[in-house]
């Protein structure tokens, strides 16, 4: 297991192949309703306390959790305010984001109207919007018909980027931006 502090209320966890046999964790399937998937993350965090002094008990938190690149998983673990939610999150990422496409909008009506426009021409596959000092980025898992979209915002090109916006950005919707968000145009 490896860790990283991300200031005092963020932290990185990678875990290898070994690492998620010893905490019983499989990446298909998690749910944090699951009773053997919340002991597995608070015995992690039960670890990691040990290790860096990054105590998550009694705190509200949301979990990031991605496929690692050669094997394992990655885990952004953070302490969300009371005002964020009301329980713990969970968001699962089956494939590591680089891979996918991201777009930075200036204006929220012309995300709104590309995002209509997907679920208009049935766009199907992972999307999520985050929101950071007046730009907004929509992370697109599928390619298949959004050329479009460069009328109306620009590509990130920089694929690592996404590590950027999950650790500095808001979330407004992940994982199903486009079937959520779209009635709003």
């Amino acid at each position: 297991m490896e860790l990283i502090l991300i200031g005092d209320r963020k932290l990185k966890i990678m875990l290898s192949d070994k690492d998620m046999e010893k905490y019983a964790l499989k990446l298909e399937g998690i749910d944090y309703d699951n009773t053997e998937t919340r002991r597995a993350f608070w015995s992690i965090l039960d670890d990691v306390k040990h290790k860096t002094g990054f105590d998550a008990a009694g705190a509200k938190i949301s979990v990031q959790l991605f496929r690692g690149r050669s094997g394992g998983c990655e885990m952004f673990v953070s302490k969300i305010n009371e005002a964020q939610t009301g329980k713990a999150l969970l968001e699962i990422r089956e494939n590591a984001h680089p891979t996918d496409d991201i777009y930075t909008f200036y204006a929220f009506d012309f995300l709104l109207l590309v995002l209509k426009t997907l679920h208009t021409r049935n766009y199907r596959g992972r999307s999520s919007v985050y929101y950071d000092n007046e730009l907004y980025y929509l992370v697109l898992e599928n390619r298949k018909g959004t050329e479009f979209i460069l009328e109306f915002a620009q590509k990130r090109e920089n694929k690592n980027y996404i590590y950027h916006i999950l650790e500095h950005c808001e979330r407004m919707c992940v994982n199903n931006a486009v079937e959520r968000l779209s009635p709003l145009y």
